[in-house]
């Protein structure tokens, strides 16, 4: 569209350039003027250069109004873009406000909770609190993966010692103890040196003994307790420390000790499985129990089958003995109709006479 535009504006360059060439040469001085050249007729080229303009003025006319209408209608559709795209970021920057204003408030909260984190604690710095904050801790995890009647918190025992919770397994109870002293482990961390650390873990590892003594004494057969009773600790950390970290030269190794007092710990990832594990031994145990008391079952009913053979002989043998005896009589009882029979044949005797029986005395 624009290339005859293009070609006019050079046509029109070049005859103003060779204009201004011979206005040049014809003011320097002394330089002869030239020789008047034979008239041209330049009417033609003046007509294509007017014909040439006007045509570009119509195309630069044609071409402004379109660029106008094309700047137009992108500026509407820029000013449309710009708008959606304030008032997008309007609403962004409230939503971020908001969000603003609830992560201050989060944070506010977030600080009361440390503080009251911080007091408790201190609160759980004493034994007593400490332990009522485990056994707390236990009865929310049995209450979620137990029903109510399997489990049993602040068990007595027979001689009036009392354990923390139970889980009933069939007949036998599960002790759980939760009381752990876990606030030398707290110390540990707060070493300021490496013999300090040492010094303080062995300080640890002789409580947890002491306190693996006090939780072997759980095990009551006569309270028909399983053969081990469950030592929870509250933290996973702990446990780490307790079970599967090497003990080192001159430390004692809780896992044989706890093995040798049929103790087991138990986290709180730990004590689920462990309860599972031991409910099915203890379903063995029933079963082996059932079957011991099957096998008994079946050796008095063989006996009572032994002592049922021999009065069926016995009975047997006096069914033979009635046989013979039956037969013995029923000879007699064909001896004795004969007999009947030969005296009813016998003719009387004729006046006084006396009548003499046909019997033999060897008959008799």
């Amino acid at each position: 569209m624009f290339v005859e535009p293009v070609a006019a504006l050079a046509l029109i360059a070049l005859v103003l350039a060779g204009a201004a060439l011979a206005l040049v040469v014809a003011r320097r001085p002394g330089v002869a003027p030239p020789v008047p050249a034979p008239a041209v007729d330049l009417s033609p080229s003046f007509d294509l250069l007017r014909a040439s303009l006007d045509e570009l003025r119509t195309t630069n006319a044609t071409a402004l109004g379109d660029l106008r209408t094309e700047m137009q209608r992108t500026l509407s559709t820029t000013e449309q873009q710009v708008l959606t795209q304030t008032c997008a970021t309007q609403r962004s920057l409230t939503d971020l406000s908001r969000q603003l204003g609830v992560l201050s408030e989060q944070s506010a909260r977030v600080g009361e909770l440390a503080k009251d984190i911080g007091s408790l604690q201190d609160l759980l710095r004493a034994p007593k609190p400490r332990g009522g904050f485990g056994e707390l801790m236990l009865e929310r995890l049995l209450q979620d993966c137990l029903p109510a009647s399997a489990y049993e918190m602040q068990f007595t025992y027979r001689d009036g010692s009392r354990v923390d919770a139970v889980v009933h397994c069939a007949n036998r109870l599960v002790p759980i103890d939760a009381k752990f002293p876990n606030e030398s482990y707290t110390q540990i961390a707060a070493a300021t040196d490496e013999a300090d650390r040492v010094r303080r873990r062995r300080a640890f590892l002789q409580q947890v003994r002491r306190h693996i003594d006090a939780v072997a004494r759980y095990v009551s057969p006569q309270d028909s307790t399983i053969d081990y009773s469950f030592m929870y600790l509250p933290s996973e950390a702990i446990y780490y420390e307790v079970m599967t970290r090497e003990a080192a030269d001159g430390e004692i190794d809780l896992g044989t000790y706890c093995q040798e007092r049929h103790v087991i710990p138990a986290s709180p990832n730990t004590l689920l499985a462990y309860l599972q594990v031991v409910a099915l031994g203890v379903r063995g145990l029933a079963m082996q129990e059932r079957t011991r008391e099957l096998q008994q079952s079946i050796a008095q009913v063989r006996r009572e089958f032994e002592r049922f053979v021999g009065l069926h002989d016995q009975l047997g043998t006096h069914l033979d003995h009635a046989m013979k005896k039956f037969d013995e009589t029923e000879r007699a009882l064909a001896r004795a109709s004969g007999a009947i029979e030969g005296l009813a044949q016998v003719p009387l005797a004729a006046g006084g006479e006396q009548a003499v029986l046909p019997l033999s005395m060897e008959e008799d």
